[in-house]
């Protein structure tokens, strides 16, 4: 059996990518498979150097491009465009609405390529088709918490079911923070190599509390307190306490959690009777944000003060002279 390729239509990226076509030609290819995260322009290939351009990829056409072949005699446009479209490419975009001459259509049509006209100018226009085709072949992956933006950081907040999670993060929403995904949050890596998490569309805004039930946080609490998206910053994790475990009482042990491939810092918060879990979760954002600020820990300061009593002379020595 053949493997299948992966890739989107290009009718889901017009609709979904917010690329501001207003026109389509050759409409009945429009589902043609793009199997490539980044958009192409064609630059050499339109002189008839092939060997860079794939045909996977979404072409874009600015100024540049058709300029270059309105420049061109209608035999030698005729040529360059035959030889373009044979590549069986999953169709092309124009960008500032420039309008497709009909002898390009008309070529692409032979070749079962779609033409879309934009009204963006070429630059954003890419960088659009950019992020949207990354996010959609990037590697994805979905975790239990809630995914937060504290003081501009993203936490996730995780923990076994009934630990109070969703709780925690409904005192951190009246706050002032916001909230990205309750229950689970779906992550994936963007260009560049950062951990972007955001709530499934089916369950965006929405936060289930025991005894409330399922509430709009974006209803209730105003569109200042949900966010489409975040980079992960740090992985908070609830836990019930164990009077028998030791837990780090100086900040000493450094923790780490691992999400495809990346190593983010994580805090292991045990749950007990009277802890204030948001304002500790609060705290340790804080920390984390003195820390880069350059601020020293208790660790950094205890090794600096042994360094110094090393330093200073022996009182015994001294006595004895």
């Amino acid at each position: 059996m053949p493997k299948k390729i992966k890739g989107i239509q290009l009718g889901q990226i017009k609709e979904l990518s917010q690329l501001k076509i207003v026109s389509i030609f050759n409409e009945k290819w429009i589902h043609n498979l793009v199997s490539h995260p980044r958009p192409q322009r064609p630059g050499l290939g339109l002189t008839g150097y092939l060997k860079h351009l794939q045909a996977g990829r979404i072409q874009v056409f600015g100024k540049t491009e058709v300029g270059y072949l309105h420049n061109l005699k209608d035999e030698d446009r005729s040529r360059c465009l035959k030889n373009y479209f044979s590549l069986k490419l999953p169709g092309i975009i124009i960008s500032e609405n420039i309008k497709a001459e009909s002898d390009w259509i008309a070529m692409a049509a032979r070749y079962s390529t779609p033409i879309l006209i934009s009204e963006l100018h070429t630059a954003p226009l890419i960088s659009r088709l950019s992020a949207f085709l990354y996010q959609y072949f990037a590697k994805k992956i979905k975790m239990n918490g809630v995914l937060m933006d504290i003081m501009g950081q993203g936490v996730l907040i995780t923990g076994d079911s009934g630990i109070g999670k969703s709780e925690t993060a409904l005192e951190l929403v009246n706050k002032g923070y916001q909230l990205i995904a309750d229950d689970v949050a779906e992550f994936y890596l963007d260009s560049n190599d950062d951990l972007i998490g955001r709530a499934n569309e089916i369950i965006k805004n929405l936060m289930e509390v025991r005894g409330l039930g399922i509430i709009n946080i974006n209803d209730i609490f105003g569109t200042s307190a949900v966010l489409e998206e975040k980079k992960l910053n740090l992985v908070t994790n609830l836990e019930k306490w164990d009077a028998k475990k030791k837990y780090d009482r100086l900040g000493e042990d450094t923790q780490y959690f691992k999400i495809l491939g990346l190593e983010l810092p994580l805090i292991s918060l045990p749950v007990g009777p009277g802890r204030n879990l948001s304002t500790i979760i609060e705290v340790a954002v804080r920390n984390i944000l003195a820390k880069k600020s350059g601020k020293k820990t208790y660790l950094e300061l205890n090794k600096e003060s042994a360094l110094q009593q090393d330093e200073l002379p022996d009182p015994q020595a001294e006595v004895s002279k």
